[in-house]
């Protein structure tokens, strides 16, 4: 199959009755099937082309992820026309430059973002329909010159038309493996996002190769719980297609507080999301350890102690081996069963998972599987496989791509599932493809088994005034492993020593400012220990201000926007470096 709806399609037709899609109604879980998102897929198609969207049309979806979010995809893809996901967090600035940048005609908004797009509308010239995803009344919007339907008016037009039953002989089996499928604008953590143009092929490509991964897991009917944002390439490729290629069933959850009672009441076998989730996860469940009895603490322990010591193929003592195979039942099993008893694996990627987080869940026999990719290439490149984990690397690279380490440390990776080029940006084109390979811009290493371990970004490397060059991810994760520390940025651009700007829990918060200083100058000191003179973190700042999308400091996909919290906390940063004796 050549592209992406006829996957799809040839799919739709094997499975019919079997569920697909899984969402909350009224906080019950509805069940829509392959066979009945078919019929909504050709409704949606159909009423694309009845409105005016060609071949090559940009169509915008900015909304929570639902069953429409993957229809409107769908349907998009199958008219030969170019999904542009955009997240639903992202203020005013960053949708109207998406908007614009992209050359979008048609966006499908949620009700709650209509507000927004309505006030920039008057500056985009080129969006001719605008589509609230949920019911509203559209009569009020006449004074645009636009049209303005709901998803189900679209769905209404769609059944009426004559294309209906002619969408795939008259557009999808038109389109080509190279044509272009979406436009993913990448975070943004320093620049102008840039518009990542990636065809059927490139994503045909990945989830062939993450179906390779995939298959190493012995079970037969897969079911995702999905929580990254669809607009996420991770979410789209991992979390959207490789299910649509595999026929899993695939569920959405509406409420990050909600996810433990997601996964007990879906009991998915699969999961994928951010490191910061599991950090959450992590953090949560030894706080709520703390309640326990001493008893059951002790229990705990020793569990992760035993299953740490298997995971690193240190022979365990006889006395040793009975106990793990007690905790295999007291512990372990129990603790599976908070995740829904079916999950074979949490699948981790979008930026470094803390080894300690990592090391944690899988000593309890909860497999998380760190992967590495990034958005221009569709965009999984490496994963560790469910039989052979190395939790310190991000795995090996997937069928269908290779990759190697260039004289600067700098990872290249070379394949099919690249994308196409920066949208209307040939400039960073050229200098991220170069002779077939994509530089990426991490720096890394590949072991002999060949397996990547990734270091740092090159342009979020930390040149100190002595000339040395620090990655400062490593030591974050050291500070962010400890339950006190939510979240931390690293300093020392041009300086002589490294200082770190930390957000503390709530309860560090409460405390009195001497016991918080003093609480935080102990844990920076155990960190500094086993770190090398210029890596020591000398000085710091605390805030109760967090890191996050709405303040600008954290990317939509979680990343740190590290220039814009250094600008944040300029003055400060400069007293620390003011007398100083280093």
């Amino acid at each position: 199959m050549k592209n992406l709806p006829q996957i799809f399609f040839n799919n739709s037709d094997l499975y019919e009755d079997k569920t697909l899609f899984g969402f909350k109604s009224n906080s019950n879980w509805e069940h829509i099937s392959w066979k009945k998102t078919k019929d909504l897929v050709l409704n949606v198609t159909s009423a694309l082309h009845e409105i005016g969207v060609k071949k090559n049309d940009k169509i915008s979806i900015i909304a929570d992820n639902s069953y429409q979010w993957c229809i409107i995809d769908l349907a998009t893809m199958s008219l030969g026309a170019i999904t542009v996901p955009g997240y639903t967090t992202s203020n005013e600035e960053e949708i109207s430059y998406l908007l614009s940048h992209s050359e979008t005609s048609t966006v499908f908004v949620n009700q709650k973002l209509l507000s927004l797009i309505l006030k920039i509308l008057p500056s985009l010239d080129k969006i001719k329909h605008v589509i609230c995803i949920d019911d509203t009344n559209t009569t009020k919007f006449k004074k645009f010159n636009l049209d303005f339907y709901t998803f189900n008016q679209l769905l209404n037009l769609g059944s009426k038309s004559d294309v209906k039953s002619n969408i795939k002989q008259r557009f999808v089996s038109k389109i080509n493996e190279n044509d272009v499928v979406s436009i993913i604008y990448t975070s943004g953590t320093s620049n102008k996002p840039k518009g990542v143009m990636l065809t059927h092929k490139s994503i045909i490509s990945n989830i062939v190769g993450a179906n390779e991964l995939v298959s190493e897991i012995k079970i037969k009917e897969h079911k995702f719980l999905s929580i990254i944002p669809l607009s996420h390439a991770y979410e789209h490729t991992a979390g959207f297609f490789l299910p649509i290629f595999i026929g899993a069933e695939i569920y959405f959850n509406e409420n990050r507080d909600q996810i433990v009672n997601d996964l007990l009441s879906v009991k998915p076998t699969l999961m994928t999301a951010v490191p910061r989730l599991y950090e959450v996860l992590y953090k949560k469940i030894n706080n709520q350890l703390l309640t326990k009895s001493k008893f059951s603490q002790k229990l705990f322990e020793k569990t992760i102690v035993l299953g740490t010591k298997k995971y690193k193929k240190i022979k365990l003592s006889f006395l040793e081996e009975v106990q793990n195979i007690l905790l295999e039942k007291l512990v372990r099993k129990k603790f599976q069963k908070t995740f829904g008893g079916n999950l074979q694996a949490f699948i981790s990627g979008g930026a470094a998972l803390n080894e300690q987080v990592g090391l944690f869940f899988q000593s309890l026999g909860i497999n998380i599987l760190q992967g590495y990719g990034q958005t221009e290439c569709s965009p999984l490149i490496s994963c560790n496989p469910i039989n052979n984990i190395k939790i310190d690397t991000v795995g090996i690279v997937i069928k269908g791509l290779e990759a190697k380490i260039s004289n600067e440390n700098e990872i290249l990776v070379r394949g099919s599932s690249l994308m196409k080029g920066y949208w209307k940006d040939k400039k960073n084109t050229d200098k991220v493809l170069v002779n077939g390979w994509l530089r990426t811009g991490d720096l890394g290493s590949i072991d002999n088994d060949g397996y990547i371990k990734i270091f740092g970004r090159v342009n979020e490397m930390i040149v100190n005034s002595g000339g040395e060059n620090i990655a400062p991810v490593p030591i974050e994760n050291l500070l962010l492993s400890y339950d006190e520390i939510e979240q931390v940025m690293i300093y020392g651009h041009n300086r002589p020593f490294l200082v770190a700007i930390i957000i503390p829990n709530e309860d560090l918060l409460n405390d009195s400012e001497n016991n918080l200083k003093k609480n935080l100058q102990n844990i920076l000191n155990n960190v500094n220990i086993n770190l090398s003179q210029t890596k020591k973190i000398r000085k710091f700042i605390f805030s109760d201000e967090a890191f996050s999308t709405d303040n600008g400091q954290l990317t939509p996909t979680l990343k740190i926007r590290r220039h814009i919290i250094s600008t944040r906390y300029k003055e400060e940063i400069k007293n620390l470096y003011k007398q100083s004796f280093f």
